[in-house]
């Protein structure tokens, strides 16, 4: 039997043990901020998250003999490699304090887009049968309507016909009335000639210019011809 125990060992990426990583920090600092919902300049909850940190880190420091990190064995003597060097971490003096602040307003703000983006979802399920339904309400009242009112011209056209039929001077009354296809050939035709008239009042107007100045010019003539006839 071999003595390779390489199969025996967790095997991981980098990336793999970032998230791992950050995912325990982030649910920890949940944990810190119930706990201690004070500011990030809090002396007791800077250090408190320090040393958590340091916990976590040593917590991988020990796993590793454990793990192997994209083949690379990690229980390895030679040139072996720091786990805060995995996780791409400098060194502790150069990490800057965590923003506690910062963090809840970034949780506040991830919290809203979720609601928001439950409430489009909401509406994208609802804005169509909402609409459909304004809609049907819409034509529904207009048959009405427009029943109700055929339904009325219909009884007062039934009355004048029965009373036209007791009075023959009203059945020549009724029959003298313009048919409404004559009425809207009339209007069609107003239309056309206003419009015929639209354009030619521009040209009109210029030929009637030109010929008021043509009539100017013959006075000014004639009573130049009338002075030098009197002298």
């Amino acid at each position: 039997m071999s003595g390779n125990n390489d199969y025996e060992k967790l095997q991981l990426s980098k990336q793999d043990l970032r998230y791992l990583y950050g995912q325990i920090l982030n649910n920890t600092t949940s944990k810190l901020d119930l706990h201690l919902p004070t500011s990030n300049n809090d002396p007791l909850k800077t250090k408190v998250a320090n040393l958590l940190d340091d916990f976590i880190i040593d917590a991988f420091e020990m796993a590793k003999q454990s793990i192997m990190i994209d083949g690379y064995d990690m229980s390895g003597r030679k040139n072996p490699k720091p786990i805060s060097e995995l996780l791409s971490l400098k060194s502790k003096e150069k990490i800057e304090p965590f923003d506690f602040e910062l963090n809840a307003q970034l949780r506040d703000v991830l919290e809203h887009v979720e609601q928001e983006t439950i409430q489009v979802s909401k509406l994208r399920r609802e804005l169509p049968s909402r609409a459909r339904e304004t809609y049907d309400n819409l034509i529904s009242n207009t048959d009405k309507d427009v029943s109700t009112i055929l339904a009325e011209l219909d009884s007062e056209l039934q009355q004048e016909l029965h009373n036209d039929d007791d009075d023959e001077t009203g059945k020549d009354d009724l029959s003298s009335m313009p048919r409404i296809d004559s009425i809207v050939e009339d209007y069609q035709q107003a239309f056309l000639i206003l419009n015929n008239l639209k354009r030619k009042i521009p040209e009109q107007k210029s030929e009637l210019d030109k010929l008021d100045e043509t009539i100017q010019l013959l006075e000014t003539a004639y009573r130049r011809q009338q002075s030098e006839s009197g002298l």
